[in-house]
């Protein structure tokens, strides 16, 4: 009998083959995304034409849902709607794919149909249907290059009308595929290697007691540290409660083991100066302080972080920590501080200033209408504005007579920079990534503002953090055009960045760019041959630990692992996929903090 019993068990184990996550292919509109029923998830637009889209579970060739395209009575033939699914194209390259499926119309005053493109000039569509049609079978055959970065498969709808796609699939040599693997899997040296150069993490639970016997898991993050002035965390998802809680305690550690005295939230400069206020006075509350700041950040996890800097600077009055903000996207903080500050040194040049900027204060919270000329010229008045308050400023800062003034007239000038620094973001427009070059310029202002020995963590995303130090700027985050490429040209070695990272979970994060509701957002399985993935094995085997810290100091050296992986971007909106980026990882980050469970944060 015990004989059997360990067959049964060995035969049982040999069936049970661990199954990596791949991309999962939703061509029949199956699955569901945060936004269920005007989108599918992996489904998305690529621009915005007078076309509605819905999940339709009453019109259907097969399954529960067809989606549902509806052009209204504006819609023209020659604005199309464009909702895309990429697909990897690990295993697709040097291969001829195979894309079918159905389409309906009724009334279509102009066409519907469907393409497979590389993202560059090949596109192949299938023919096009108009009128009113039953369902029709429509196939595209496509080659992909062996230097293809991804495969994109198009769905158009073209003027007044409704059509309905459904049941389509994706063959390669006669193979049906519903998933594509994302990359070449870690083998067991790689595996073994990573797992040497890790260290455990305790726990991400900030602590209620000033103890550093407690952060004993952080010491191969202080030993890499070493003497650096700026630390930086990043997250590669906004609105995760164990990234939060995990930045809280390291923010605790290095206040006391690393001297930092200076925090650093990517939110609006001017807001967060209300919380600084609140954790060095105590006037107010900590909820009331936070009044303004990204949605993101409105949460418990991060309103606890503000009460312990209070708490701590309570305790230490005269060694207190200070709180900073570094971004440039919001218009009327600074312009509002900009006026109040010139009335106050300078009539004359607070109305000439007002003159200037009148059309950038009437219509510049929304420059997504505006016409790049009047852009530009908005660009223009407030750089006049901030050079006029530059030359003033040199006067006034000879005539000041105590601390209180001097800094009070610097932070007249940096209030006219920001609104320069807004003006010229919106001019440059995102893919110039000039956000993170002033971000960089900012953290650095606040740094010789409070002396040049002082030390400073900073909380933003882990694009924005990453060093990009690899000659080849392709395999850079940005390009190499990040925040941290440029606190790193200017500070060398005294910059530090620190990925964080997970394997699965939620986070809080809006339904999408256009709708603000925000909800638990599930985040996809790290794929194989994602970093993630591997240190989610190695998690694995420390069943009592929540996660690594994986130390990055030597790999640089290391072939297989220089070599661009698949990692992942979420921001402050639901991300279905997220994996679609390659990246020289050593080359970004010094270390990686790896949670390998993650949950939404706690939204006040």
């Amino acid at each position: 009998m015990q004989s059997k019993q360990v067959f049964f068990v060995t035969f049982f184990m040999g069936l049970c083959v661990v199954v990596r996550p791949q991309q999962h292919l939703n061509l029949d509109f199956e699955r569901l995304s945060v936004e269920h029923p005007v989108r599918p998830w992996g489904w998305n637009k690529t621009n915005y034409a007078s076309v509605t889209t819905q999940l339709d579970s009453g019109v259907t060739y097969n399954g529960r849902f067809s989606l549902k395209l509806v052009g209204d009575s504006i819609s023209t033939p020659d604005t199309p709607q464009i909702i895309r699914h990429g697909l990897e194209p690990h295993v697709l390259k040097s291969k001829t794919i195979v894309v079918s499926g159905r389409v309906k119309a009724r009334s279509l005053k102009g066409f519907a149909w469907f393409s497979i493109s590389d993202g560059f000039e090949n596109e192949v569509t299938s023919e096009k249907l108009s009128g009113s049609t039953d369902w029709q079978p429509v196939a595209v055959a496509f080659k992909v290059t062996d230097t293809s970065r991804l495969v994109n498969l198009n769905l158009y709808h073209a003027g007044e009308g409704t059509s309905w796609f459904d049941d389509f699939k994706l063959s390669v040599e006669g193979k049906e595929y519903t998933s594509l693997p994302v990359a070449s899997g870690f083998n067991k040296n790689q595996l073994s290697y990573l797992r040497k150069m890790s260290t455990p993490i305790t726990s991400f639970e900030p602590l209620t007691e000033e103890d550093l016997q407690d952060f004993k898991d952080l010491t191969p993050f202080k030993d890499l540290v070493g003497s650096a002035k700026i630390i930086a965390l990043g997250e590669s998802t906004h609105g995760t409660s164990e990234f939060f809680k995990l930045k809280h305690r390291i923010l605790q550690y290095a206040v006391q083991a690393l001297g930092v005295r200076l925090f650093a939230l990517e939110a609006n400069m001017v807001t967060t100066e209300k919380i600084n206020t609140y954790v060095k006075t105590g006037e107010g509350t900590a909820l009331g302080s936070m009044a303004g700041i990204f949605m993101v950040w409105y949460t418990e996890e991060v309103r606890d972080l503000i009460e312990w800097v209070r708490a701590y600077n309570t305790i230490h009055p005269k060694d207190q920590i200070e709180f900073v903000g570094f971004d440039v996207q919001e218009l009327k903080p600074p312009l509002d501080s900009l006026y109040g500050f010139l009335k106050q040194r300078s009539l004359p040049l607070y109305y000439s200033s007002k003159k200037r900027l009148s059309d950038l204060e009437k219509r510049g919270t929304n420059p997504f209408v505006i016409s790049d000329s009047t852009k530009r010229n908005w660009f223009k008045v407030a750089t006049t504005v901030y050079n006029k308050v530059k030359n003033q400023s040199v006067e006034w800062l000879v005539n000041s007579t105590t601390t209180k003034e001097k800094d009070e007239i610097l932070w007249g000038l940096q209030y006219a920079n920001l609104v320069k620094q807004y003006t010229e973001n919106v001019y440059r427009g995102h893919l110039s990534f000039y956000r993170d070059q002033a971000m960089a310029n900012n953290i650095s202002w606040s740094l010789n503002r409070k002396g040049r020995d002082t030390k400073i963590l900073i909380w933003a995303h882990d694009y924005h953090i990453s060093k990009g130090k690899h000659p080849n700027l392709n395999y850079n985050i940005y390009s190499g055009l990040s925040m941290g490429h440029h606190l790193s040209k200017v500070f060398g070695n005294n910059y530090k960045a620190f990925a964080l990272s997970t394997y699965q979970g939620n986070y809080w994060a809006m339904k999408s760019y256009t709708n603000y509701e925000q909800v638990a957002c599930p985040l996809f399985p790290s794929p194989e041959g994602s970093l993630d993935e591997a240190l989610h094995q190695i998690t694995t085997a420390h069943p009592q630990s929540p996660g690594m810290f994986l130390n990055l100091s030597e790999a640089r050296q290391i072939e297989w692992l220089i070599q661009p992986l698949p990692m992942r971007f979420a921001n402050h909106v639901n991300i279905d996929y997220g994996y679609w980026t390659r990246y020289s990882i050593p080359f970004q980050f010094d270390g990686i903090f790896f949670i390998d469970k993650t949950s939404s944060a706690k939204p006040l």
